[in-house]
């Protein structure tokens, strides 16, 4: 039933698009030259810098879990950052000091649940720590090379965002842009990824965009139903039907990591297999009937506080 569904055309205005939104809110000629620099030539801004003190893993887990709690508490709004909010708190110099605790954490040890929440929560905290840090006020685009400047180090490695989403969480599949691997066949970061690739982490995973899903933190008891549920709220919110042109509108996302979703016939899948309701017979007869896709602009925006 997927087959019928009319992907759209690849298209020079779609790369025009993201080259022109780098270059609108880039702050300098400079930064988008590094933007544009492969992720291993460009040296990495490590937030965790500094004297790590020692602790125990239930100590750094208590830690990890009352930040998390406190940002979700305090500084998120409906998946929106006051990021201004956490720069002006308490709370700042506490993320600063629960993310030196992360060279005393062992990744390669978790079990499979508390590997993909651990990572995924990692992730959305770096981010967070990293718009704050460079001071970023609009777009994460401002500094084009965010994704793979701002790292952490967990464990005896650096981990930057694009690292931990297209080393880690997706297995070491190529850069959606740069289509480079992020580590070699040898390096020893392989050993903190998951036995597989789980498309939903995409619904999960935050990078500090108006088109981003909504920021939210995981449990490894109740990773499933979690990820289930924010991908749901995901194709329920993001996936847009016109029946009168025939149109099926489409996240980006799709396009970026296809090869995650199975391929072109795969995304068409995903959308059955996560929708209910209404939604899920809108997008079944888009489907069967043949209806033409294309994919919405990314807002680069800043997802902050209004």
């Amino acid at each position: 039933m997927a087959k019928r569904l009319k992907k759209p055309r690849s298209s020079l205005l779609g790369t025009f698009s993201d080259l022109t939104d780098i270059v609108r809110h880039a702050r300098s000629g400079g930064e988008i030259v590094r933007g544009l620099l492969p992720s291993g030539m460009l040296k990495p801004r490590i937030l965790n810098g500094g004297e790590s003190p020692d602790t125990d893993a239930g100590g750094i887990d208590q830690a990890l879990r009352r930040l998390r709690n406190q940002l979700k508490g305090d500084f998120l709004d409906e998946g929106a950052v006051d990021y201004a909010g956490i720069k002006a708190s308490p709370v700042y110099r506490e993320l600063q000091e629960t993310s030196r605790l992360l060279p005393h954490v062992h990744p390669t040890e978790f079990a499979q649940s508390e590997r993909l929440a651990f990572w995924l929560n990692l992730y959305n905290v770096l981010a967070i720590h990293g718009i704050v840090a460079l001071e970023i006020r609009k777009s994460v685009m401002e500094v084009p090379s965010f994704f793979h400047l701002v790292a952490y180090r967990v464990s005896d490695w650096v981990f930057t965002l694009d690292d931990i989403e297209n080393g880690v969480l997706r297995r070491n599949r190529p850069h959606p842009a740069m289509n480079n691997l992020m580590f070699d066949a040898d390096d020893p970061r392989m050993a903190c990824c998951p036995r597989e690739v789980d498309p939903r982490i995409h619904m999960a995973l935050v990078c500090c965009a108006a088109s981003c899903p909504p920021v939210a933190f995981y449990e490894a008891k109740q990773i499933d139903a979690q990820l289930e549920a924010a991908t749901q709220n995901f194709v329920e919110s993001e996936i847009l039907i016109d029946d009168k042109k025939r149109e099926l509108t489409l996240p980006l996302i799709f396009r970026y990591y296809e090869e995650d979703f199975g391929g072109w016939q795969g995304v068409g899948e995903f959308m059955l297999e996560h929708s209910e309701g209404e939604q899920h017979e809108k997008i079944a007869r888009a489907i069967h009937d043949g209806y033409t896709a294309r994919y919405q602009r990314y807002d680069w925006s800043l997802n902050h506080v209004i």
